[in-house]
């Protein structure tokens, strides 16, 4: 049988509100002392978002409403440590665990943990790189080892620079600059090297470098090719003669041994991805997630010995499982997610056992609206096979059917995970089966998976990924697809849907493209990321120009034949806004029937609430009329009657 419209058959309760998909309040940058006694986070209860208008210009303006907060690491309530009111981030503990080095608004600030004095040590552009939660702490303050200096990064025009300040804020020197980025960094045990990785603003290549702490002196110790796949990241071990680093120079994420004349060794091996880490306090063990026997796309907590190679199996908990702190009395702390929970932390001793949740983020009633998805197989048309997560309402019941729609995730580096992902569980529950494809270019299944949409690949096998995944999808028996089948993303999904429209203008009866790009000529020409962009492209469009016209939707506008909804943040530097409004022209002029909506102000993805409450209600209007059975609602005529 053909389900009803969710929300007209009781099921109004199961939706996800627009603060479940774009949450408001939320922890991050956990830091746990080294002593394993005390946890610290930034707990933030509210983000605020407004458009201002300057010379003649919209931009968003955020006020992030954040502090650093302190929890005992048995659990408990979290006690406020800062009372600042906007963005910070807990950035380190001392040595001993008395102090804590926190960023707030371009100070760098040191702050008791009994919540007694503070002062502020350094006064800048600090530099805070985005990293994964796993790898964050390699990229903010961080405390020499007799706790009497600090080292962290600011920016100045394109350059970054390491700099060391005296914990009493009394002295302060450049270490080193990098024309570029310099994205993590760690002290040696004797206190007197630096280890760093960092990566030119040009190129997709990074590099690992050590460097003297008293003469600034700099020694490479790796390049990293394939840089985005997994950013590289290293750190000391086995009291400061090694250094384990993550490299992608395998074909997957993998750890690897440095000794003191450069030479690798092998830490982990097999196809897949080990990433986050840390070393025990010991520098003999060290902790990492890794995918190894765990199905799927989820992974698990492992211990390796540095010294022998010999590892076990800490954690069976299906989901991500990311390393956060090895401390002191062999408790390791962790952050974990699935699709039925938000992120939380945990531990779990070294030795084993039942692993502890020490807080609950999410609001009540949330996770009775999530669902699982169950991962698939598709084989694509070229002989590949991309795998795919299909989501179901929360409420549906063996036998009945729904709508497909396929839904492409940003990107293209990147992946969807076994992991917390509420728009999927949004739009599944409006009453539909929702399958997104870990598409050729994603991350997570090695190097070549990802490149295979570089050059001559993009836009074309991932594409193929996608389309073979429309086709899967009208197979399932719990879809029904008596009305087509629809298809939609944002960012480079966005760019997915216009190309699987233009391709195979007959395939799919709806679609939605938000932040798409639509002319690569214009998108690398303004882009902020262009480094990113000539990657894909395989150069420069003027060196590509035949491949740029070829992959670009707007060359084949003409050809839509299929409801399209269109929405772009009008100061989009990312994906810059000027390339959308000529495709739409150039559709609409074809005779396409395109819905198309622009936001003042806002950037790659939107901030201010009631934008992002338009879109949720304009996508579910947009594929609520066009894909599910008629009912009175959208097609008011007095004989019609839902099925």
């Amino acid at each position: 049988m053909v389900s009803k419209w969710a929300p007209e058959n009781g099921r109004s309760d199961y939706q996800l509100t627009c603060d479940d998909v774009h949450p408001r309040s939320q922890l991050h940058d956990i830091r746990v002392a080294t002593n394993g006694n005390m946890v610290a986070f930034v707990l933030q209860h509210d983000c605020r978002a407004e458009v201002i208008e300057q010379d003649g210009r919209a931009s968003v303006r955020t006020t992030p409403q954040a502090d650093v907060s302190l929890m005992s690491a048995n659990g408990g309530y979290p006690q406020r440590l800062t009372r600042w009111g906007d963005q910070s981030h807990a950035a380190n503990w001392s040595p001993d665990g008395a102090w804590l080095a926190t960023e707030h608004n371009d100070t760098l600030q040191v702050i008791s943990a009994n919540g007694g004095s503070e002062r502020t040590v350094y006064t800048g552009a600090l530099y805070h790189p985005p990293l994964d939660e796993g790898d964050a702490e390699f990229g903010g303050p961080r405390w020499s080892p007799d706790g009497a200096t600090l080292l962290f990064a600011t920016r100045e025009g394109a350059r970054t620079l390491l700099r060391l300040v005296g914990a009493d804020g009394r002295w302060q020197r450049t270490l080193t600059e990098h024309e570029g980025h310099i994205v993590g960094w760690d002290w040696s045990p004797d206190g007197r090297q630096i280890v760093a990785v960092m990566r030119s603003d040009d190129g997709w290549v990074g590099e690992i470098q050590t460097i003297q702490v008293k003469t600034g002196e700099r020694r490479q110790i790796s390049q990293e090719a394939e840089y985005e796949y997994e950013k590289p990241m290293a750190m000391w071990a086995l009291h400061g003669r090694c250094l384990v680093v993550r490299s992608n120079r395998s074909g997957w994420s993998k750890f690897w041994m440095v000794n003191s004349d450069g030479a690798f060794r092998s830490l982990t091996t097999g196809a897949w991805d080990d990433y986050s880490f840390r070393v025990s306090p010991d520098g003999q063990r060290m902790v990492f997630a890794s995918r190894e026997g765990q199905a799927g796309s989820g992974d698990d907590l492992w211990i390796v010995s540095l010294a022998e190679g010999a590892r076990k199996r800490l954690t069976t908990h299906p989901g991500v499982n990311i390393p956060l702190a090895w401390a002191r009395g062999n408790r390791i702390f962790y952050w974990h997610s699935s699709p039925t929970e938000p992120g939380d932390l945990w531990s779990v001793a070294a030795v084993g056992g039942a692993p502890r949740r020490l807080t609950w983020s999410a609001p009540l009633g949330l996770e009775r609206k999530l669902r699982a998805p169950e991962e698939v197989s598709v084989p694509s048309e070229d002989g590949a096979v991309a795998q795919a997560l299909v989501y179901a309402p929360i409420y549906s019941q063996p036998g009945e059917r729904y709508p497909a729609i396929v839904w492409i995730r940003g990107g293209p580096t990147g992946e969807c995970r076994f992991d917390y992902a509420p728009l999927y569980n949004w739009l599944a529950n409006q009453g539909y089966i929702v399958i997104t494809p870990k598409y050729r270019g994603s991350t997570g299944q090695g190097v070549a998976h990802m490149a295979a949409v570089s050059g001559d690949g993009i836009g074309k096998r991932d594409l193929y990924d996608v389309l073979a995944a429309a086709r899967y999808a009208r197979t399932l028996p719990q879809v029904d697809a008596s009305r087509g089948i629809g298809i939609g993303g944002r960012s480079w999904g966005g760019y997915l849907t216009l190309m699987a429209i233009t391709q195979e203008p007959t395939l799919f009866s709806c679609a939605v493209a938000g932040a798409a790009i639509s002319d690569w000529r214009i998108q690398q020409a303004n882009t902020d990321v262009r480094y990113y962009d000539r990657w894909l492209v395989g150069g420069w469009v003027y060196e590509q120009d035949e491949r740029a016209r070829d992959r670009s939707p707007v060359t084949y506008a003409d050809r839509i034949v299929t409801p399209l909804l269109v929405y772009h943040g009008e100061a989009d530097r990312n994906v810059p806004f000027e390339q959308i409004g000529p495709f739409v022209e150039k559709a609409r002029q074809a005779g396409a029937a395109v819905e198309y909506i622009t936001y003042r102000g806002e950037e790659h993805g939107n901030q201010v609430p009631r934008n992002q409450q338009d879109v949720l209600d304009r996508t579910a209007t947009f594929f609520r009329q066009r894909l599910q059975p008629w009912n009175m609602r959208d097609n008011p005529s007095a004989d019609q009657t839902q099925e």
